[in-house]
């Protein structure tokens, strides 16, 4: 098993070009291709062939399937030109009219055959082989399916353990059996003289990259005083990649260095070239931990995680499991092992799995309990995403590290060891997929300057779901997928399908996305500039700010969108008609959005009302505190949101108090007893007016007396204040200073009087 290199297998698949197509049909050799035919139903037929010939077999048929395709399109410029010219020839005559034409028109029709001919047989050609794949495809899986469902005899019978143990411990010390029993021969010797020096510089280069790999590493924690924490965090992932790779250069030195030595044997040479494969795997998985659990990864950060959460000894251990699956797979089967050795072995692994995996379910365990007691930290994390996909992870690690070592046991050591390879690589890809999210949403919201709180925005989900989709492919090699279906699904789905009179592929996809992405980045990029450089160096206010603000970033994500649809190929004129039906709709049911819409757009370039003012409209009063295109927020004074279409700030009638200036007027009614001197009031409550610090002088206050109530005489002191905003607190103010005045000079602030009178008070007596 060799899922990593797998994975580099599939990642370079699509860079990978096969044979180039023939352009010239008779140079193609389809007598080759039919001998090839032959030999494929030939071994289909048989059914004997290993997976490996199978595996060749369906490599040579998919690079004449490839050839194939390209030559059916053969011709096809020459096809068009003489159907175009056969189209343009006038209609036969009618019978016994002869044709002047004839000659003409059959040549035509005999040219064109010919063209169509090569691209025709190629077609057969095609469909030929890719049934070909198809039976292959087939038989592998049929094979695969088999190979998982074979029951052997248990390993649990106690009459194989003792046979069993012995011949494993020979198999895994013969390469060292081997080093000490074997004499150091002459030409040995010599060769190692000879590569002495050699030797000696690849020793020399092991122990230097080793420990450039860690000084990296510690170089990190010098720029801690000198960096800003974000671009330090910025940089960890890349340097600590860095280090990995120059731990695993060591490794790559050390195998070079033993190998020219000369002195391992053959069984040594063998376990020397898969140790670069078992040291990249080991070192990934001690690597890993270090930064899922650093409290900087995604929904992890908020939480304290403690010790047993953070080691990686789970981590190695998993990687070791995997090392010895592999050892068990190929190292043993070149030994002189039996059948019930490698199964006992198998089962000795799987437990050792089932153990690790169960001490990672309790650390997932003790990660869903911290969930909860950091509910409130960032959120609900009970409802999220995250913690539910830790719950499932969970309970699907439970039922595997409970159902691998009952397969094992019970003789189905291929499902079992299956099963525990590939829930161990799943988790090893989920942290790595995690690690990647996390790292690329940051230095995203780097780049834009935005918090962590935004994280939960548009961008970052949807990089959050690229990233969940390219590890698909990976998924399913690491459970049982052949790398060979997966390019089979991916070249049909590179094919692309049409919607409508436009071919949409994977290519076309990926541009519009990559090239709407860039805009609308590009966008937010300039928006940040205005908003934090250009635009507060003008004497603009900050409601023609925010309106010039939101106008480039609806006209930056409309040319992004416009770009990102030309690169598709889509015909913009095409949308006329879509914009046609459309108009309809907006006529009739989206009527109410347009006018809001356009109205929003009135108020951002006219600006009647800006951010800030203190507005009256449809009888709600308070604070502007934002303008979209769409609708208005005002702030209340009980601190309550309120929306308001922009329409009605258009069409309707709105008070603007602030609007310009802030200078207002406030106008405070008094009510005074009947019987009181006129004058008195009135010169008091003058008094009080110019004696408030907030009261304009010029123009001064001035009290009126408004006239005779049904309780009492009626005035009102009318000042202008200098700041509008604190009329209610200057009307509070003055009510306190008046009630105590009154109160002073013996003034009556009257109560509401009515008089009853009665009809026929007599009638009510009688009674």
């Amino acid at each position: 098993m060799r899922v990593v290199l797998g994975f580099v297998i599939f990642l370079l698949i699509p860079l990978v070009g096969f044979s180039d197509a023939k352009n010239n049909q008779s140079d193609f050799n389809y007598e080759a291709w039919e001998t090839t035919v032959s030999r494929a139903e030939a071994v289909l037929l048989a059914g004997r062939a290993s997976e490996k010939s199978l595996e060749i077999l369906r490599d040579e048929i998919g690079d004449w399937r490839s050839n194939f395709k390209s030559l059916i399109s053969i011709n096809s410029d020459r096809i068009s030109l003489v159907q175009s010219q056969l189209n343009a020839l006038p209609a036969p005559p009618d019978d016994g009219v002869e044709d002047p034409l004839k000659g003409r028109r059959n040549e035509l029709k005999t040219l064109l055959n010919d063209l169509k001919m090569p691209g025709l047989r190629a077609n057969d050609a095609f469909i030929q082989a890719d049934t070909l794949i198809s039976e292959i495809d087939l038989l592998l899986r049929a094979r695969q399916t088999d190979a998982l469902l074979t029951s052997d005899e248990s390993p649990l019978r106690p009459s194989i353990w003792a046979q069993s143990i012995a011949q494993l411990s020979r198999a895994f010390f013969a390469p060292f059996t081997e080093l000490r029993s074997t004499e150091i021969s002459d030409a040995q010797k010599i060769t190692l003289k000879k590569q002495a020096v050699s030797i000696f510089a690849l020793l020399l280069g092991t122990v230097i990259s080793w420990m450039a790999g860690i000084k990296i590493t510690n170089s990190i924690e010098t720029f801690k005083h000198t960096m800003v924490q974000k671009r330090l965090n910025a940089l960890k992932l890349p340097v600590s990649i860095l280090e990995l790779l120059f731990k695993f250069l060591s490794v790559l030195l050390l195998v070079r260095a033993l190998h020219l030595s000369g002195l391992i044997g053959l069984k040594g040479s063998l376990f020397l070239d898969q140790l670069p494969y078992f040291s990249a795997l080991f070192l990934f998985a001690m690597w890993l931990p270090k930064h899922l659990f650093s409290g900087e990864v995604g929904f992890l950060s908020s939480l304290n995680l403690n010790s047993k959460l953070t080691t990686n000894s789970n981590f190695g251990a998993a990687a070791l499991v995997l090392i010895l699956f592999d050892l068990a797979s190929t190292g043993l089967a070149q030994s002189s092992i039996d059948g019930d050795a490698n199964a006992f072995a198998t089962l000795i692994i799987t437990l050792m799995a089932s153990f690790i995996l169960w001490r990672i379910y309790k650390s997932i365990t003790g990660l869903e309990t911290l969930f909860s007691e950091n509910q409130n930290v960032n959120g609900q994390f009970s409802s999220t995403f995250s913690s539910r996909l830790t719950y499932l992870i969970n309970r699907f690690l439970l039922i595997a590290l409970l159902l691998a070592p009952v397969l094992v046991a019970v003789g189905y050591v291929n499902a079992g060891r299956e099963l525990t390879q590939s829930v161990i690589l799943s988790l090893g890809l989920i942290s790595t997929v995690i690690i990647i999210q996390d790292y690329v949403i940051g230095l995203y919201l780097m780049v834009l300057g935005e918090e962590n709180d935004n994280k939960d925005k548009l961008i970052p989900i949807l990089i959050s779901f690229v990233l969940i989709l390219v590890s698909l492919p990976f998924f399913a090699v690491i459970w049982g997928v052949r790398q060979q279906e997966l390019f089979e699904i991916w070249s049909s789905f590179q094919s692309g399908f049409e919607l409508g009179t436009i071919k949409l592929s994977p290519g076309l996809i990926l541009g519009f996305l990559v090239i709407f992405t860039l805009g609308y980045m590009l966008t937010r990029l300039v928006q940040s500039a205005l908003q934090t450089t250009v635009l507060p160096r003008t004497s603009m206010d900050s409601g023609a700010q925010t309106a010039i603000i939101s106008g480039v970033g609806y006209v930056g994500i409309f040319l992004a969108a416009i770009v990102a649809f030309s690169t598709t190929g889509l015909d913009l004129s095409s949308l006329a008609i879509v914009a046609g039906a459309l108009s309809v709709g907006i006529g009739f049911g989206l009527q109410n959005i347009v006018s809001n819409f356009v109205s929003g757009i009135i108020l951002l370039i006219e600006r009647p009302v800006s951010v800030g003012d203190w507005i009256e409209v449809s009888g709600k009063m308070g604070y502007v505190r934002d303008i979209s295109v769409r609708s208005t927020r005002i702030e209340t004074f009980d601190r309550s949101d309120v929306i308001i279409p922009n329409a009605d700030l258009v069409s309707g009638v709105v008070t603007n108090y602030t609007r310009g200036n802030t200078v207002g007027r406030v106008i405070i009614p008094v009510g005074v007893a009947y019987g009181t001197d006129t004058k008195i009031v009135e010169s008091i409550l003058k008094e009080i007016a110019e004696a408030h610090p907030k009261i304009l002088k010029d123009p001064g206050p001035s009290i009126v007396f408004q006239g005779f109530g049904s309780d009492s005489l009626d005035f009102e002191i009318r000042a202008i204040l200098a700041d509008v905003n604190w009329m209610l607190s200057i009307k509070s103010e003055i009510n306190h200073q008046i009630a105590e005045r009154f109160a002073k000079e013996g003034i009556e602030i009257p109560f509401a009087q009515r008089e009853i009178w009665i009809k026929n008070p007599d009638s009510i007596i009688k009674t």
